[in-house]
């Protein structure tokens, strides 16, 4: 059978055994490759092709013995495509020894993609010019959800080791640095209007995350789809952590109308946020393949990460950028959860 999807993996897991039943109950996911059962995923955009495949437990295709019921329509083969937005579902029907089984019943929408904007804080707990960016970016949460948020420390106790060459790839001079979609500089007084322009943009690029932490082994599942064709472009994907409680210098205390006024020089228990504590790829970027129009790309990360890391305040951001550093899309998750393209 003809595949119209391009799988892409940086690591594998080993399928864990099954019975064989024809049960697809509690089955969890293991890997980017397919699962036992219908495969399908959760959003497709406009006027992709979608191929469904049903997999018996031992890992076959048996999709040449099924049918696919999709909308109650039953289709001809497996493939469909929609030109327009909405949502579907589908489930697969086939005989094995004169026995009649149906898979279960999944869903499935057809969207555009999302503009994210990146906002990057290059920051430190020494610089006492730095407070205002991380409020700037607490009221543009209150603006809108479509802002993915790094902290990228220097000279302090949350800095990484590829901190400098991050600075040195993307021109980072003094502190504070702030920048939207990696290469522009946004200033004081930090002006959401900037940032709406960006969010306004339509996009042709859309980004989901899954991922999972177990004993220690962080897995992240990333999957983009892009209407049109991208060459020369990166994958950025970093872990970030909140909530990491660490005085904050203050040149702002004797400052009246600031924000920060009274607070204390430095801030005692100063909550981070968004910290960048490692990178997945290289720090600006892994390279990727020339990324063809409405293909599926997927890859599958696994790495270990400190016991230090607090869980439930982690999260994953993936950036796709061009070959001049510019953000094309993000997408961010908390650890152990999914995140669409939507």
């Amino acid at each position: 059978m003809r595949s119209f999807i391009v799988y892409i993996f940086l690591s594998f897991f080993i399928l864990t055994g099954c019975s064989k039943s024809e049960s697809f109950d509690d089955l969890s996911q293991q890997s980017t490759a397919m699962n036992p059962g219908l495969n399908v995923e959760s959003s497709y955009l406009k006027n992709q092709i979608i191929s469904f495949n049903v997999l018996d437990l031992e890992g076959n295709n048996i999709s040449s013995i099924a049918v696919f019921i999709v909308d109650n329509q039953l289709i001809n083969g497996n493939i469909i495509s929609y030109e327009n937005l909405g949502n579907h579902e589908v489930y697969a029907e086939y005989t094995i020894d004169s026995q009649i089984y149906n898979t279960e019943l999944k869903t499935f929408s057809i969207v555009n993609p999302i503009t994210k904007v990146v906002v990057e804080d290059y920051t430190g707990t020494w610089c006492g010019y730095c407070p205002p960016v991380a409020h700037a970016i607490d009221e543009l949460r209150e603006l809108s959800d479509n802002i993915t948020v790094v902290g990228i420390h220097n000279n302090d106790q949350l800095t990484i080791d590829q901190e400098a060459d991050l600075r040195s790839e993307l021109g980072i001079g003094g502190f504070p640095s702030a920048r939207l979609n990696r290469t522009i500089s946004w200033v004081d007084p930090y002006e959401f209007l900037e940032v709406q322009n960006l969010l306004s943009v339509e996009n042709n690029l859309a980004i989901s995350i899954n991922s999972n932490l177990e004993n220690s082994i962080l897995s992240v599942d990333l999957r983009y789809v892009s209407k049109n064709e991208l060459n020369n472009h990166k994958l950025v994907l970093y872990l970030v952590e909140n909530d990491l409680i660490y005085d904050q210098t203050n040149y702002f205390n004797f400052v009246e109308d600031s924000y920060f006024y009274n607070l204390g020089n430095p801030i005692e228990g100063y909550s981070h946020q968004d910290v960048l504590r490692m990178s997945l790829t290289n720090i600006s970027g892994d390279v990727l393949q020339d990324i063809l129009p409405l293909s599926d790309y997927k890859f599958n990360f696994n790495i270990e990460i400190s016991p230090d890391f607090i869980i439930e305040n982690l999260g994953i951001i993936a950036i796709i950028v061009d070959s001049e550093n510019n953000a094309i899309n993000s997408q961010f998750t908390e650890i152990n959860s999914f995140q669409d393209f939507n």
